[in-house]
């Protein structure tokens, strides 16, 4: 499997849960798909995880403004580092202005040819790249939903 570079299709099915989160439950966005993987997919996933995140940190390519999925780091932490910035600011009598986005459903969006490319461009090539590419194509997945 890891040596062609390719993640086997049998391997890539999910079972998606729904999670109630609040107000309605008639209405779908009112729940978060908890998605279930193999143990294997489960496993492989956190292999290629922690590799990335090593050649992440390693080649210093993230910048330190990068909250998300670090260690050491929190939504606490980022909004601590807002406030405390804004405040200073105000205290030097500097202007503020803020500009922000809702990014809820930035992940469902991500263009893989792209997500390649980039990969390549942090040094992330051969068939490392192309198993990652194998594992997030093609996948497949049913919902089960429980009375």
């Amino acid at each position: 499997m890891i040596s062609p570079g390719t993640f086997p299709t049998r391997l890539k099915l999910s079972e998606i849960h729904p999670l109630f989160k609040k107000d309605g439950k008639m209405k779908m966005s009112n729940y978060r798909p908890i998605s279930l993987l193999t143990f294997f997919s489960k496993n492989f996933k956190y292999i290629i995880y922690r590799r990335l995140y090593h050649h992440i940190n390693w080649n210093h390519i993230l910048v330190h403004e990068q909250f998300g999925s670090r260690n050491n780091s929190s939504t606490e932490i980022t909004s601590h580092k807002l406030i405390n910035g804004l405040l200073s600011s105000l205290n030097n009598k500097l202007r503020v202005g803020g500009i922000f986005c809702d990014s809820q459903k930035a992940f469902d969006c991500i263009e893989y040819d792209i997500l390649s490319s980039e990969m390549e461009f942090y040094g992330i090539s051969g068939k490392g790249n192309k198993l990652i590419q194998s594992y997030l194509n093609n996948r497949y997945q049913r919902a089960l939903f429980q009375k």
